[in-house]
């Protein structure tokens, strides 16, 4: 390859694979934006939910909506007021691992610790404020 093309491909290269805005944060804004709720959150929550929205948007928006609102035309339920967020948490974080009906598993795309963040973060978006994921594991 020629140093010109060789220097285009690179600049198309280091493009495609830099972060979006999604994948970075910072915690003054993430209190901010989680302040709404009666908790005051620990710096290792804050960054648990700030990556599982991040995570959220990239592997579960598509079919369940960026607000949770979910598309029943191809059987994403919303997740706001869900008796499954609501309900019993290792059933949640094993409904993300294994997927069930049109839900694919992510047991093979996400690790353990991304599976948490976005449990932890659609227990506690869109009015869900279920702080118990946090009370259970040593995150």
């Amino acid at each position: 390859m020629r140093p010109r093309t060789t220097l285009l491909f690179l600049a198309v290269v280091l493009v495609s694979c830099s972060g979006t805005e999604d994948d970075t944060f910072n915690l003054v804004d993430a209190r901010q934006y989680w302040a709404s709720t009666d908790k005051n959150w620990q710096e290792v929550e804050l960054v648990a939910l700030e990556k599982g929205k991040s995570l959220y948007r990239k592997n579960c928006a598509a079919c369940h909506g960026k607000k949770g609102r979910g598309d029943a035309t191809i059987g994403a339920p919303s997740l706001l007021n869900n008796a499954i967020i609501k309900g019993e948490i290792n059933y949640h974080t094993a409904l993300i691992k294994n997927g069930k009906n049109q839900m694919p598993a992510f047991a093979q795309v996400l690790t353990e610790d991304e599976m948490f963040n976005i449990a932890a973060f659609e227990r506690n978006a869109w009015g869900n404020h279920d702080y118990r994921i946090f009370e259970l594991s040593d995150k």
